[in-house]
């Protein structure tokens, strides 16, 4: 939630010291009790009291017992990262991300933030082949009110996502329902698969594209199977939003109804 982003090699560096210090502990505890019990060098069976023997079974049956006890219950009552709350996670990801965007490279550990917009007039070509539909219009309250950025909806006809400009992939999701790219020029841009989609969970979607890859216009960066989305009960309409429209000085909407595909321009965006 942080980064906007997630990252394996975080992950994968904090679980080794969690599994070393688990163990160490475990360790310690292990020797204390024996130490306690009376279980030192040179003991044996006969020699250990009944004392230590009943703090041998308390430490090592018993307390280890109820701890699970407690644990057990704190992770079915306090533990909500089911598929549910992974949802909700990505989704509030998407809605905040390009507003004060940092990424971090997986590689290199460099941090990039979005390139201030450059001066001039740059066409956006249309993401997916489909009939435009107005934004404020869509299912979704967050992209209807323009909070997300200025933008188009697409109902579309067939299913493949197409990239609108020349640059790169910023932002994935493991649901595979969206991307965000940043243009050569600094037009940053979230296209978002259907409304709900993020909890099918990736079902029905192929990504062609990795976080940092360079795309040119026109490649394919999403198929996805529309029919799955309609069963799911979802709505397969295609958001694409400038998410720093605010920089932009002319937000031209060369069509606003009508059939598109990925050969037609849909905003001409000029910075002065």
């Amino acid at each position: 939630l942080k980064f906007g982003h997630r990252d394996e090699s975080l992950t994968l560096s904090v679980r080794p010291l969690i599994d070393k210090f688990g163990g160490a502990v475990s360790n310690g505890v292990v020797g204390l009790t024996a130490v306690w019990a009376g279980m030192t060098s040179g003991a044996s069976a006969s020699s250990v009291t009944g004392q230590g023997q009943l703090i041998f079974k308390v430490m090592m049956f018993g307390l280890p017992l109820i701890m699970v006890l407690i644990g057990a219950y704190v992770f079915y009552k306090k533990i909500t990262l089911d598929e549910k709350a992974h949802a909700q996670i990505v989704d509030k990801l998407e809605k905040t991300w390009g507003k004060n965007f940092v990424a971090v490279e997986k590689e290199s550990g460099e941090k990039v933030t979005v390139p201030a917009l450059k001066e001039g007039q740059f066409d956006y070509f249309a993401p997916v082949a489909g009939d435009l539909v107005d934004l404020s219009k869509v299912a979704d309250k967050t992209f209807a009110s323009g909070a997300m950025g200025r933008g188009i909806a697409i109902k579309p006809s067939d299913g493949r996502i197409y990239a609108p400009f020349d640059g790169t992939v910023r932002i994935t999701f493991s649901t595979r329902h969206a991307v965000g790219l940043v243009s050569n020029d600094g037009i940053v841009t979230l296209i978002h698969v259907g409304f709900g989609t993020v909890n099918m969970r990736g079902t029905g979607f192929i990504n062609y594209f990795q976080r940092g890859q360079r795309v040119k216009r026109g490649d394919l960066l999403i198929e996805f199977w529309d029919p799955a989305i309609k069963k799911a009960g979802y709505d397969d309409t295609v958001a694409a939003v400038i998410t720093n429209s605010d920089e932009i000085s002319d937000f031209d909407l060369l069509k606003e109804n009508g059939h598109v595909d990925k050969n037609d321009p849909i905003f001409r965006l000029t910075k002065k």
